[in-house]
């Protein structure tokens, strides 16, 4: 049936249940099953490029700044995520073509897509802490140009310890999210047939005892520190430090202004091209992982979530910019090789395989002048 002839959305004016009949009709499926469904593609065009950029940052001419490291651990961070939509089409292959197939099996895949699912939200949390992390440290870094000991922060070593920082700041929630499912027994009886009339065949994966337990107290702790950690404090942090660092590079531009020195305006130069990279790194943010983190909060609100009309045009939200998140995973290489003349010479040289062109000579012609 037809949205405006069913009574979906009628306590709204006429032109807002157009709307919301729109989002339900053509948006969301086309979120859901067009785009989100379809992710393999993308996932596998930004695991390349991901493998890319990799290999790039790893050459000995870019470890000299704790940017360049941070972002080859956000790198390997996306493609681990990013390994999900694979493990997704893997799976929906081996059960096109494997229509019968074991208890054993059946229940291999739902143990494989629970761990899948674990490491995604995972190296989710992580990208978007190491992404802070940049922008923390450059705008620290020129905030406080003469402290020696924020000095330290510009060095390769400090990237070394923010990994180490993140990893065990998202450790705890990827601990839980280990306990978070159970894999239960859904038909003992069950019989293969062409077409299965369930996802699930033998057994079926559902909320685990311990997160039910006590009115689902622990989900509830769960789900409040997920959001805090993944979403809240990164959406308010990721402004704030942005602000700041275009305030901190305008004065920046100021002072170098004032210098009359060549050497000194090379080197205020190079801290600027810096400056605007670690500032263009911040837009995936904005662009995916900022709307996300609003969607989150917003479904949490009881109109939403109790409203099974509004629920399904959020999700459908949902899906639309976590693809996104997705596809802005190549988006640093592309700004790095626009932003960075040192990134674009040593890709250059990475994708000859290490051949370096030599410059040739110019022939010097001497001609003497007779009077």
């Amino acid at each position: 049936m037809d949205c405006l002839e069913s009574k979906k959305f009628s306590k709204y004016g006429n032109s807002t249940r157009h709307f919301f009949c729109f989002l339900w009709e053509d948006f969301t499926p086309f979120a859901v099953y067009g785009l989100y469904e379809n992710g393999i593609y993308v996932a596998i065009i930004c695991i390349l490029i991901n493998i890319f950029h990799i290999i790039v940052i790893s050459q000995k001419s870019m470890s000299t700044s704790p940017i360049y490291i941070l972002l080859a651990a956000i790198a390997v961070m996306d493609i681990c995520s990013l390994l999900y939509d694979v493990h997704f089409e893997i799976v929906n292959f081996f059960k096109a073509t494997n229509i019968c197939y074991s208890k054993n099996t059946d229940y291999f895949i739902l143990v494989t897509k629970a761990i899948m699912e674990s490491i995604r939200y995972f190296t989710r949390r992580c990208s978007t802490w190491l992404s802070l992390s940049i922008a923390l440290i450059r705008t620290v870094v020129i905030k406080y140009p003469m402290n020696r000991t924020i000095e330290k922060l510009s060095k390769p070593v400090s990237a070394i310890y923010f990994i180490i920082a993140v990893l065990l700041l998202c450790a705890p929630l990827h601990i839980l999210d280990f306990y978070k499912f159970d894999i239960d027994v859904a038909d003992e009886n069950y019989l293969c047939k062409q077409f299965p009339s369930s996802n699930f065949i033998y057994y079926a994966i559902n909320l685990s005892m311990k997160f039910q337990n006590k009115d689902h107290r622990l989900f509830k702790i769960y789900r409040t520190i997920d959001a805090l950690l993944s979403k809240f404090i990164p959406c308010i942090l990721f402004p704030i430090v942005t602000l700041i660092l275009i305030l901190e590079i305008r004065k920046a531009e100021i002072r170098r202004q004032k210098l009359e020195s060549s050497s000194s305006s090379s080197t205020s130069k190079n801290s600027k091209n810096t400056s605007r990279l670690v500032l263009s790194l911040t837009l995936p943010f904005f662009i995916a992982e900022l709307p996300l983190g609003i969607i989150f909060w917003l479904s949490q609100l009881d109109t939403i979530n109790k409203n099974n009309e509004l629920f399904y045009i959020f999700d459908g939200f949902e899906k639309l910019f976590s693809f996104i998140l997705s596809a802005t995973t190549a988006t640093h290489m592309i700004i790095c090789v626009f932003m960075s003349s040192q990134y674009r010479e040593t890709a250059l040289i990475v994708a000859r395989f290490g051949h370096h062109f030599k410059k040739k000579e110019g022939t010097v012609v001497q001609v003497t002048l007779s009077s």
